[in-house]
Parts: structure tokens; sequence; C-alpha cells
């Protein structure tokens, strides 16, 4: 994804929550983007310390919701899908407890 896009999804969501708006959380949502559906997914603490280093020096601690915004690739394919591509799902490492919070065995 773009620098762009994301800064304008980001916003959209920031939008979208601000105005009382939920998004629904471990299943697909056209609610985010406007042509793919989009999953978010909780971020397990374990991960906060690698990747939210930022998020934890505003908050002070670890003690936060976190969730993962999971888009697909061009084919339509989520990244716990067989034959995802490689790469792609490099760009969106599993931040969730494991097996991508179930995904991969539906």
């Amino acid at each position: 994804m773009s620098r762009e896009s994301a800064h304008n999804t980001f916003w959209h969501i920031y939008r979208e929550l601000d105005a009382g708006r939920r998004f629904p959380v471990g299943e697909p949502t056209g609610e985010i983007f406007e042509n793919v559906p989009a999953v978010l997914l909780q971020v397990a603490v374990e991960q906060y310390r690698a990747h939210l280093g930022w998020s934890r020096w505003f908050y002070g601690n670890g003690e936060f919701e976190c969730l993962q915004l999971i888009y697909p690739d061009r084919s339509g394919a989520f990244p716990w899908a067989p034959g995802s591509l490689v790469d792609f799902r490099a760009a969106q490492p599993d931040l969730t407890a494991g097996n991508w919070a179930g995904l991969r065995d539906r």
C-alpha cells in the first residue's frame, strides 16, 4: 500500500471511530476500503515491543488495545490463505497470538 493510501485509510478509520462507528473484528468487512474487504485482528501483547514502540511510549505502558488492519493481495487472497504470495505475507506479518487468530483454519 502506498504511503498516501495508508494515510487516507487511517484518516477514514479515525473519522468513522470519532463518529461513534465501530468495525467488526475478526471477520471481513467492506466498510474500510471501497474495492476490497479488510479484516481487523487483535494484536497480541507479545508483539507490542517489536512493533508498537511509539504507542507504548505514548501510553506509558503496554496496556492498550491494538488492532492490525489486514488487506488482501491483488488476487483477493489474505496472507493466511493458501496460495497467497510470499512477499505479500512478509509485508503483513501475523501479529495475533498465532495462526492469524484461527483464520488460517477456516
